[in-house]
């Protein structure tokens, strides 16, 4: 068994409750989804919570890039690739 400490931030934290509020009835595959259902749970457990202030900037940020693609998708010769 391993203790791990683990700095996160509010707005992971929020978006983490909202995950187990939305899905209460969530049902785990397998034992992959177990694990990942008993860490995120264990990451929002009020006994396992201790607030500590330690300072920095909040943030929250999204970048989406749309990749536009060519309807020809063939690769000739004359076929620029940029790097």
């Amino acid at each position: 068994m391993k203790r791990i400490e683990l700095l996160i931030g509010d707005h992971e934290y929020s978006a983490i409750q909202k995950i187990f509020e939305n899905e209460k009835d969530f049902q785990p595959v397998d034992e992959t989804d177990q694990i990942l259902i008993k860490a995120m749970s264990a990451i929002i457990s009020p006994k396992n919570l201790i607030e500590e202030n330690v300072g920095g900037e909040e943030s929250e940020s999204l970048t989406v890039k749309k990749i536009l693609e060519p309807e020809d998708k063939e690769i000739t010769e004359n076929t620029k690739i940029k790097l």
